[in-house]
């Protein structure tokens, strides 16, 4: 008898976790925290060319989306795009951490 209360329940819920996740803060923190990384990773990772440039290009994509959320437009795309964009942050913020976890350390010597 009670099962559809808790079944709607439950729905609400998803349905709260759900804008939580496509909140245009959710990703304006998301990509300060990509431009942050970014800036660690340019400083532990050796100093080559292509790291910097890459860097570079993250951290100018990262104010392009911090832009782009403040725009009204950004309200009128699509859950499934907004999901698709979530994920893409998610995977290069990994791929940021692997390339830091990764680095040769600077140093031969224990410290």
């Amino acid at each position: 008898m009670f099962g559809w209360i808790k079944e709607l329940l439950s729905q609400a819920k998803k349905r709260m976790q759900l804008e939580k996740e496509i909140n245009p803060k959710s990703f304006q923190s998301m990509a300060k925290e990509i431009s942050d990384l970014a800036d660690a990773c340019s400083q532990v990772c050796q100093p080559q060319e292509n790291v910097l440039q890459r860097v570079e290009r993250i951290k100018a994509e990262m104010e392009q989306l911090t832009t782009l959320t403040m725009q009204p437009e950004f309200k009128k795309l699509s859950t499934q795009r907004k999901l698709e964009l979530r994920e893409s942050l998610i995977q290069s913020r990994e791929q940021i951490l692997e390339s830091m976890q990764t680095a040769p350390s600077p140093t031969k010597l224990l410290q």
